[in-house]
């Protein structure tokens, strides 16, 4: 099991997001299976989904779904949109 999660963890792939004219950064490490989604200092684990067209995470117990595709993200929370754009680090 050990093994299993030093894996996973290695193939994540950080990105940075901003949303909309609040300024909201979000950063989200992708793994196959999962997104680690860092939102106001708290850490939430979201589990892919099946889609055709984009990348779908859920977290239904803090009410978060994250959908992304390309270099935009949509990112739902509670009731609120959040529309996110992929940040280029130099």
């Amino acid at each position: 099991m050990l093994l299993t999660v030093g894996f996973a963890s290695a193939h994540a792939r950080p990105a940075m997001y901003k949303c909309g004219v609040e300024v909201l950064e979000i950063k989200v490490d992708f793994t196959p299976r999962k997104a680690q989604l860092h939102l106001n200092d708290k850490q939430h684990t979201l589990q892919r989904i099946k889609s055709a067209r984009d990348a779908h995470y859920v977290n239904r117990r803090a009410g978060l779904t994250l959908i992304a595709k390309k270099g935009d993200m949509t990112l739902l929370e509670g009731g609120r949109e959040h529309h996110c754009k992929l940040q280029i680090t130099p």
